[in-house]
């Protein structure tokens, strides 16, 4: 429920300012500060989704207003480590090595809320963690990406049919597309973030021997 919220409010403050910066005349510096803001929400989000499954491991209830007060006291590394694997994605896009990096990077959120490491040294730490497991580690992503990609692409589809049908308030159906389009992406998103959070402690546990349940014990 706050997940969604947190998701909602970043989508509401990423339109008002676009809206607010085609009325200056300035569209390119609110579309950069919307996404800053929604960039730091998600985040926030995502670093909670891996506290709380974290604390549930360990068989301890907290909820997501606990997680996003801990997600953003990490709000700054998680950042930078999100701007670097950004630009290491568009790189890999570049260089075709996408899913290579990606499957590499894929516990850089679960190590910088866990282990408290700087935005370079959480990818260094993914990439040595995944090192050997990258393949069945890019089935996994695979699934959600596709579920991730199938949902936009059929939010899209009726977000047109309704753009074609609804030509009287085209900002009230914009709206509502784009609130159709956050429904369609935050249940895979919700996962997607689950799945790192398993793929990152089962794989302390196998290299390393760390359970799950001493693992969450940094967060006390």
């Amino acid at each position: 429920g706050l997940t969604f919220v947190v998701s909602l409010l970043a989508m509401v403050i990423n339109i008002g300012l676009n809206l607010l910066s085609l009325n200056i005349g300035n569209p390119n510096m609110g579309s950069l500060l919307g996404s800053i803001v929604s960039m730091v929400l998600n985040l926030m989000a995502a670093g909670a989704i891996v506290y709380v499954a974290f604390q549930h491991l360990r068989g301890v209830r907290v909820g997501m207003k606990e997680g996003l007060a801990y997600a953003a006291s990490r709000i700054a590394p998680l950042f930078l480590a999100a701007l670097v694997l950004g630009l290491g994605i568009g790189i890999g896009m570049i260089l075709l090595i996408v899913p290579i990096f990606a499957c590499a990077a894929v516990a850089a959120i679960p190590v910088c809320m866990v282990e408290k490491l700087g935005p370079l040294d959480c990818i260094r730490r993914s990439m040595a963690l995944t090192k050997g497991y990258r393949m069945t580690i890019f089935g996994a992503v695979a699934l959600i990406g596709l579920a991730m990609f199938a949902l936009s692409f059929l939010a899209g589809i009726i977000g047109m049919a309704l753009f074609s049908v609804s030509v009287s308030s085209p900002l009230i159906t914009f709206f509502f597309v784009a609130l159709l389009s956050l429904l369609f992406t935050l249940v895979p998103s919700t996962l997607f973030s689950l799945l790192t959070t398993v793929i990152y402690a089962d794989l302390r546990n196998m290299k390393e021997g760390i359970s799950r349940e001493s693992l969450a014990e940094v967060f006390d």
